[in-house]
């Protein structure tokens, strides 16, 4: 309510009006809810800013989450997946029941004769009997049994030989390739003492090794949950790398033995998945890593 005519008018102080919160939540309304999942974080590498954060699929991204009914769309398109799915599978077993009753047709040597003549009779044991389709095991006993002896000796040491690799390569042998997040930091030291973020670093080894162990501490904080842990050091990565996959989140992909710098390699292939180095020293840097897979 807007107050005239009093005192106030004379002694040359403006009127005060009166605003219900009502008003003012029209004219300045709240922000829509967030959809499902989604939470506001504050951004370390940009202060003052703050980020979007999905606690279920771990993704993150500057700008608003869209708040539209995508939901809706999402399920109908899952049910028409679902249905789509379904007929192709009946539409196989059908296939494969017809496939069936040919085989036991031809194994019976019946050709087009159903039982139609006067001496097929049910009474008839010999006859009466169904002749069953050859199951996979069958038709493999089947196939060695027409083998050479000695075509089947060289199958069963070849047989023998792919399972005992496959009993070498098991979860306890160490893998093949590794991949791993990483975020570099280099100093005026290192074999190129440039990168995207600065032309000429001049920073001292104990300095870099300082930043990075700040950026470790931020990320510690989120350990408890491997999915934030993995999104905050990709947002980490992005801002603070010296290293050109920043651009990937400091993903390196998969590689192999001898691919990378000793030290960096001994510590990738050490890790457990989902684990996270400490400090690792290399001739371009200092490093931290996070083996994802």
């Amino acid at each position: 309510m807007k107050v005239e005519g009093s005192e106030n008018d004379s002694n040359g102080i403006d009127p005060v009006e009166e605003v219900s919160p009502l008003a003012l939540l029209v004219t300045n309304p709240p922000p829509d809810a967030l959809p499902e999942g989604w939470i506001v974080r504050r951004a370390h590498s940009q202060p003052g800013y703050v980020y979007y954060y999905n606690q279920i699929t771990g993704e993150t991204r500057w700008d608003l989450p869209f708040v539209g009914n995508l939901e809706g769309l999402k399920d109908t398109l899952e049910d028409l997946a679902n249905l789509a799915k379904k007929e192709t599978e009946d539409n196989l077993q059908s296939l494969s029941k017809k496939r069936s009753i040919l085989k036991s047709t031809e194994v019976s040597g019946g050709g087009t004769g159903t039982g139609t003549g006067t001496g097929a009779s049910s009474s008839s044991p010999s006859k009466s009997k169904v002749q069953q389709p050859l199951t996979d095991e069958s038709k493999k006993r089947s196939r060695g049994a027409d083998r050479d002896p000695r075509e089947r000796d060289h199958h069963q040491a070849h047989s023998h030989s792919h399972a005992k690799k496959s009993r070498s390569s098991g979860s306890g042998s160490q893998p093949e390739k590794v991949r791993v997040l990483h975020i570099l930091k280099k100093h005026n030291k290192s074999r190129r003492p440039a990168s995207w973020r600065m032309p000429k670093i001049t920073i001292s080894k104990q300095e870099a090794a300082e930043e990075l162990t700040e950026l470790i501490s931020i990320l510690d904080e989120s350990k408890a949950d491997p999915q934030e842990l993995k999104a905050t050091f990709q947002e980490l990565a992005k801002t603070e790398s010296d290293c050109s996959s920043a651009k990937r989140g400091g993903d390196l992909g998969f590689f192999g033995r001898k691919q990378m710098q000793p030290t960096f390699e001994a510590a990738s292939f050490g890790l457990a998945v989902g684990e996270m180095s400490r400090i690792v020293e290399t001739s371009s840097g200092v490093h931290v890593l996070l083996r994802l897979g």
